[in-house]
């Protein structure tokens, strides 16, 4: 803490307790209780007109020989002091509220308007399809096995049931590459049935790689190319959905893939987008406010608590319209188009800076838990051996006395 930290402090408290005199004072005149004539006297000798400087100093021969709290502390003791210190909930100012509010309404028009923007985004990823790039890829990843079309497996939502095409299932994927064999899960008349192909649909051999850094390599290019096309990826683990018992529950996880367009882009990339971009903004902000402040864009434990407060009320507008567009679409019955609206993301990171947030302004421990964690100590077992031991041994020595060693009575003398 610095010099100036500490005289700040110290003209507060001094004052603080120039004001609890004169309710002292106040409380006693109201009572027609006698008077502190000292407190009188020293209040009524207080010199006015000071200039800070003055008054400070003032203050300082005031408190001379008393014992500050950083004398009873030692480093270590001190350090954290100053870390709680640096670490207590500081209140927004007017810029911060004008920064959450503007994301906040950003992020909630984004999850209003979700299906058009992400229209816009699939129209700069047809472009980025269009590249030398992303077509000799293409090529490279011709005829792989996890491109199956097949019966019951084929059709535009083919990606979505196999494991081929989702990410959440990289190994399985990786392992059809390798082994040049598609494999894959479909349910016949309430059984469920295996299906294997290890040529294409016209009969040619699926193209395999058994070097394992290869075939990653080429499983990554075919992701790549068809994220950018307008069926995209599934979600990870999305694909788990089709393979399901429940017959309603394959037929959500399809309709939701195939008719509602919820896939890696709409899902995860476009609402994410916003997401990120909320990020930036807020973080900027403060780390700007610090730097203009401090001289240092490093935030204190107090600032980045307030940027964690920020960044929840941010996210928490958007999350709020996702949810309440999500919650409308099921009540209308479209349950596969609800679930297209569900900003994953977002609600993703609502609940980790909830966590944080909650971390951040854990209370301190009251009086009661602090005596008893001291008191804990002398419950340990050896503590209760060591006085079980002194109490035997104060026993032992009563025994040993001789009736000679105890003083007789004066009467007897």
């Amino acid at each position: 803490m610095s010099v100036v930290d500490a005289d700040y402090i110290g003209n507060l408290d001094i004052l603080s307790r120039d004001i609890g005199d004169i309710e002292k004072l106040a409380a006693a005149a109201l009572s027609d209780e006698p008077t502190d004539r000292t407190l009188r006297q020293r209040l009524a000798n207080t010199p006015a007109e000071l200039t800070y400087a003055e008054l400070t100093d003032h203050h300082r021969g005031r408190r001379e020989g008393e014992t500050e709290l950083a004398d009873l502390l030692d480093p270590t003791a001190l350090a954290q002091l100053d870390e709680w210190r640096a670490a207590q909930r500081l209140p927004w100012d007017r810029s911060d509220l004008l920064v959450v509010g503007i994301t906040g309404l950003l992020g909630a028009l984004a999850n209003l308007y979700d299906t058009q923007v992400d229209a816009a985004v699939l129209g700069g990823l047809s472009q980025l399809k269009k590249s030398a790039l992303l077509r000799r890829w293409e090529r490279e990843t011709a005829r792989l096995p996890i491109d199956y079309t097949g019966p019951k497996f084929g059709g535009p939502a083919h990606r979505v049931k196999s494991a081929g095409h989702d990410i959440g299932r990289f190994c399985t994927a990786l392992n059809q590459i390798r082994t040049g064999t598609f494999e894959g899960s479909y349910w016949d008349d309430g059984r469920r049935m295996t299906g294997l192909a290890t040529t294409t649909r016209s009969g040619l051999p699926f193209a395999q790689e058994s070097d394992p850094h290869r075939a990653i390599a080429l499983l990554l290019k075919h992701w790549a190319a068809d994220f950018v096309t307008p069926m995209s990826l599934p979600l990870p683990g999305w694909t788990l959905l089709c393979e399901m018992p429940d017959p309603a529950l394959r037929k959500f996880a399809h309709d939701a893939y195939a008719n509602a367009g919820l896939n890696l882009r709409s899902g995860v990339l476009t609402p994410g987008l916003g997401v990120l971009a909320t990020e930036v903004v807020i973080r900027t902000h403060t780390h700007l406010a610090a730097y203009r402040s401090t001289g240092t864009a490093r935030l204190p434990s107090g600032t980045a608590a307030k940027r964690t407060e920020m960044l929840l009320a941010a996210h928490a507008a958007a999350g709020a319209i996702s949810l309440s567009k999500t919650a409308a679409a099921a009540i209308a019955g479209q349950a596969a188009m609800a679930a297209r609206h569900l900003n994953i993301p977002a609600l993703l990171r609502i609940g980790m800076l909830a966590l944080q947030v909650r971390s951040d302004t854990a209370a301190a421990p009251s009086w009661e838990e602090l005596l008893a964690e001291q008191a804990a100590t002398w419950s340990l077992p050896e503590a209760v051996t060591i006085a079980d031991l002194l109490e035997t041994g104060r026993s032992q020595l009563r025994e040993c006395r001789s009736p000679s060693d105890v003083r007789r009575p004066a009467a007897a003398l």
